[in-house]
């Protein structure tokens, strides 16, 4: 194996309410993509933006995918992907403000790496194996200019998404299964999206939903909003994972306090608001987390304490298909 990095030369350009692909034609293995959005960006004389997350409000969807696959990397809004990606890389994330007046370029920078060491751009614990898949696209739903704020352009001519794929590659005449170290298995992310719409005030964890069914999810990312769809810490006031046996492995009693051990824990910059993670590890103590290939929808759940009748919850889960290792897959040259 010897490691590969591909600044894609197709951009998806901005382009208002609209899907935008950028082909990915390789081989081997993805186990990083760089994510470089540049949005070229009038402030009129008087503008108002969003009170957070700013220009990551344009981003409506992401999408890693394949017509021949479940999507590998799936978003419903910008901003689940950045904050996965910084809470996961203490931070290393950037997201500029808005212009106040003017013209001016705004940068927003993340990475999506589905291994177990963020720091290390060609980890091969999980990846995805190009072998077989056709129409490989990562794909962008732009928002519009209001998504921005009141007063906003974007100048679609010199806006755009780039990416950057860091990838694996056999060596010539070495086989798939020696590659991997002589394991039957390659571990293949796939991330599921779901939305929560709270529906009222829940005491005591009453507010409570089944976790996804049909993959092995290592931990769910959550992210709460606001009836005015802004990142909150008192919306959601409580929060514990519970099983139909009536067991708690987690529970936190204050919402806000959790956020503050995530810090902590995941050595981050800046306090958090809003977005958190349950590492499943913790509930199982394995490895892969909390295996759901084969259970029942509500032998886990998600249990809130709300002190809002609206808003949302985003989950994002973190999932693995396990795809065998191919012995006949023979590296010829890049």
């Amino acid at each position: 194996m010897h490691p590969l990095t591909e600044s894609i030369v197709e951009t998806a350009d901005f382009a208002a309410s609209q899907t935008k692909s950028i082909d990915i034609n390789l081989k081997g293995y993805i186990t990083q993509v760089d994510v470089d959005i540049t949005l070229n960006v009038t402030a009129a004389s008087s503008v108002t933006p969003n009170s957070d997350d700013e220009a990551l409000r344009i981003i409506k969807g992401l999408k890693l995918t394949a017509s021949n696959a479940k999507d590998f990397f799936s978003f419903r809004d910008g901003r689940e992907a950045y904050w996965l990606c910084y809470l996961k890389s203490e931070g290393q994330a950037i997201a500029d403000s808005l212009p106040t007046s003017g013209t001016s370029d705004v940068t927003i920078q993340f990475s999506l790496h589905p291994g177990n060491f963020w720091s290390k751009p060609y980890d091969l614990t999980r990846c995805i194996p190009l072998r077989g898949l056709s129409n490989v696209q990562m794909q962008v739903t732009w928002g519009s200019d209001s998504d921005l704020g009141t007063g906003y352009t974007v100048n679609a001519s010199d806006s755009s998404m780039a990416i950057t794929v860091h990838r694996q590659v056999l060596d010539k005449g070495e086989r798939e299964d020696e590659a991997f170290g002589g394991v039957d298995h390659i571990i293949v992310p796939r991330y599921v999206p779901v939305v929560y719409s709270i529906d009222g005030v829940y005491q005591s964890f009453g507010f409570s939903k089944n976790i996804q069914t049909g993959s092995r999810y290592r931990d769910v990312m959550l992210m709460v909003l606001s009836s005015s769809d802004v990142r909150s810490n008192s919306d959601v006031t409580a929060v514990q994972v519970s099983n139909n046996l009536g067991k708690t492995p987690f529970k936190q009693l204050s919402f806000a306090r959790w956020l503050r051990q995530l810090r902590q824990r995941l050595r981050l910059p800046a306090a958090l608001t809003g977005v958190g993670i349950i590492f499943f590890p913790d509930i199982t103590s394995k490895d892969y987390g909390l295996d759901m290939v084969s259970a029942s929808l509500g032998d886990w759940k998600l249990d809130f304490t709300t002190a809002a009748a609206d808003g949302e919850i985003h989950a994002l889960y973190e999932g693995a298909d396990l795809v065998s290792v191919d012995a006949t897959e023979i590296g010829t040259s890049d």
